[in-house]
């Protein structure tokens, strides 16, 4: 062996004993891993087996006869009489049967046709002021002039401008009308179309000072007191539904109701009256020419009644154009309207040219009308009109005599809000609402059908819930 090869021997036999070295003290300081001791097994509770437990039945009353009860008091008692035998009565054959059940059915649709419906809901009554406290504070009207927002159009109804029927304020509703549904604050505004009658609601949330209509009312609704809006003195009445303010009053099972369909109303059609009285007397230019025309279009009446009612005729013609030439000549004054009532009041004319006395021709005949009971409903009509704008406007003995009628018509007019007294055909309690009744009414110029009947505005409450006036539909009654 050659020195080459024992070097490397050497070499190799000192790397092997370093890394047994090395392995070595590597094995000693090793890191040791601990082992956690396990806890002891815990010894499980013995547990008797859970039985299905059974429901307990209630243990019933016993009741003791009175006997047994006194024998354990040790007191005497009565005994008791046994109760007489009463024969059932025979049941009736089936046709019998049949026919007292239909006779019991009948009875009940009679009650609830006629009867009031027997509830404890809220109800309101709009009271027209009568007479007027403050129209400028008023939140409350009918008729007249809407207060509508300044950016809001004229209301619509098929592409045409409604008429203005009414406003409400929400916030004087009571809180349990229409089962608490609905606005409480803005106002609802009510239109109607001029031609048709369907009617629509719109709820604002703020109003605006009063807009005039944009033309007259159609035929639709108005009829003003005396049948004036027809024949040949419609065009001299008032072409306006009157703007009254009204308050809100709630009405509950056992309050008293404004709402009397018994007073008594106007009953002037078969009276006998003179309009010489000053409660008749016009009270502006206006209402003295109106005068003038209702007698013009009668004066034809007396040419053909004889020589007594020609000379009435030809009279009545001078005092006619005085009126027309003197109008807005001078401001007018109480003493204009005496001066002309007097002169008419001298002339005389007969009813019947054969008999019969001489009547004043400011009195009213309903035996034999003439001119005065068409005059006088059209100044039921203008008075009402001026009174809402300005009570000052008429005269006290006018005020005196034409308020205590109006407070009649409005208590046998009034309209209302809530459900309805009676059933109504049509209408569903459980699901609609009534949202205002308007009846038939001569102070408002209102008239519903041909049978004075009224125009009811419903709507489903689910609608009324959500504040969705979109799809009040119109319902008229007779």
């Amino acid at each position: 062996m050659d020195d080459l090869q024992s070097a490397l021997l050497a070499w190799t036999a000192i790397t092997v004993l370093f890394l047994l070295a090395a392995g070595l003290i590597w094995w000693r300081r090793r890191p040791r891993h601990q082992t956690i001791p396990r806890a002891p097994k815990q010894v499980r509770e013995l547990r008797l087996p859970s039985l299905p437990r059974t429901r307990r039945e209630a243990i019933p009353e016993v009741e003791i006869a009175p006997s047994r009860l006194a024998r354990i008091k040790a007191t005497p008692v009565e005994p008791r009489a046994a109760d007489p035998f009463v024969p059932p009565e025979p049941a009736p054959p089936p046709a019998a049967l049949e026919q007292t059940l239909d006779a019991m059915a009948s009875e009940v649709e009679a009650r609830a046709a006629e009867g009031p419906i027997d509830d404890t809901v809220v109800r309101v009554r709009l009271v027209p002021q009568i007479p007027l406290r403050d129209a400028i504070q008023t939140r409350s009207r009918l008729g007249g002039r809407p207060r509508l927002p300044a950016a809001l159009d004229w209301p619509r109804i098929d592409g045409v401008k409604g008429d203005f029927l009414a406003q409400i304020a929400c916030a004087d509703l009571p809180p349990d009308l229409w089962d608490g549904l609905g606005p409480r604050e803005g106002w609802l505004a009510v239109f109607a179309h001029p031609m048709t009658g369907e009617a629509i609601i719109l709820h604002l949330a703020e109003d605006g000072p009063p807009r005039e209509a944009p033309q007259g009312a159609g035929d639709a609704i108005f009829a003003p007191h005396g049948g004036v809006g027809f024949g040949d003195f419609a065009a001299l009445a008032v072409r306006a539904f009157p703007e009254w303010p009204v308050d809100v009053v709630a009405v509950r099972p056992g309050d008293s109701d404004p709402r009397d369909e018994a007073a008594p109303g106007d009953m002037t059609d078969a009276a006998d009256y003179d309009i010489a009285d000053p409660a008749f007397h016009p009270f502006d230019w206006d209402s003295l020419r109106l005068m003038a025309a209702v007698l013009d279009r009668r004066l034809a009446r007396l040419v053909g009644g004889g020589e007594a009612n020609r000379a009435a005729a030809a009279s009545a013609a001078e005092i006619v154009a005085i009126i027309r030439d003197s109008a807005d000549q001078h401001p007018f004054t109480a003493a204009d309207a005496t001066a002309v009532m007097a002169a008419l009041h001298a002339i005389r004319w007969v009813p019947d040219a054969a008999a019969g006395p001489a009547l004043p021709l400011t009195r009213h005949d309903p035996r034999a009308p003439l001119w005065v009971h068409e005059y006088r409903a059209l100044l039921f009509d203008h008075a009402k009109h001026a009174w809402c704008a300005d009570p000052s406007r008429l005269s006290a003995p006018a005020r005196a005599y034409f308020e205590p009628l109006w407070q009649d018509l409005a208590a046998r007019e009034m309209a209302a809000m809530g459900p309805p007294a009676l059933p109504l055909p049509g209408f569903d309690p459980e699901r609609e609402a009534v949202l205002l009744e308007l009846p038939t009414s001569g102070l408002m110029s209102r008239r519903i059908g041909e049978e004075e009947g009224a125009l009811l505005l419903i709507i489903r409450k689910a609608d009324l819930a959500a504040g969705d006036f979109s799809k009040v539909r119109t319902l008229r009654t007779r």
